[in-house]
C-alpha cells in the first residue's frame, strides 16, 4: 500500500524511484508533522531524504523513508535512535542544576557542566561552559534562555 503510494507521488512529481539516502532525522517535538510523500499526518520524526538526481528534498515518515531508500530495517532504526535520543534530552533536561557562586553546575559523565547569566546592552544572555570549554553563541546568536543553554549542552555531549 505505502510502496505503491509512494511510487505514484514520485512518479507524479518527475522523481527518482531509487537511491535516495537520509541526510538527517529531526525531531518535530509532537506528531503533527504530514509525510510529504503519502500524506500521513501524525509524524513525529521525520526523515529528511535526498537525491543526487533531484534538487529538493523529501520530508518524509519512517515508512516513506524505507521505501525510498529500499531498506525499511534501516529507517527503522534511524527512527528508534530518534526516539532514545528525544527520551535522553528529555530525561538531561530534568536533571537538577546546583547553584554556586552565581552560575548553576552540574556534574554529567565526568564532566563539569556551567550555566552563568550574563548581558549586553541590558539584554540578558547565558554562556555555558562544559570543562572549560566556553560558548555563548549557537547559530551566530546568544543563548537568550536557561532552557535553551541546558538544550544547547545536551546537543554539545
Amino acid at each position: 500500500m505505502y510502496t505503491e503510494r509512494c511510487s505514484e507521488k514520485l512518479k507524479a512529481m518527475g522523481a527518482p524511484l531509487v537511491g535516495w539516502y537520509c541526510e538527517e532525522v529531526i525531531d518535530w517535538g509532537e506528531a503533527t508533522f504530514t509525510c510529504e510523500l503519502c500524506g500521513y499526518k501524525n509524524v513525529r520524526f521525520v526523515h529528511v531524504m535526498v537525491h543526487k538526481d533531484f534538487s529538493g528534498k523529501l520530508r518524509v515518515g519512517c515508512i516513506c523513508a524505507g521505501n525510498l531508500e529500499g531498506d525499511i530495517f534501516a529507517a527503522k532504526i534511524r527512527d528508534k535512535e530518534a526516539r532514545a535520543k528525544s527520551r535522553r534530552k528529555k530525561n538531561f533536561l530534568k536533571k537538577e542544576w546546583r547553584e554556586e557562586s552565581g552560575m548553576l553546575t552540574l556534574r554529567f559523565k565526568n564532566q563539569k557542566l556551567t550555566i552563568e547569566q550574563d548581558s549586553f546592552l541590558g539584554r540578558p544572555y547565558f554562556k555555558i561552559d562544559i570543562d572549560g570549554d566556553c560558548y555563548q553563541w549557537k547559530n551566530n546568536r546568544r543563548i537568550e534562555t536557561l532552557t535553551a543553554a541546558k538544550e544547547y549542552i545536551f546537543e554539545l555531549l
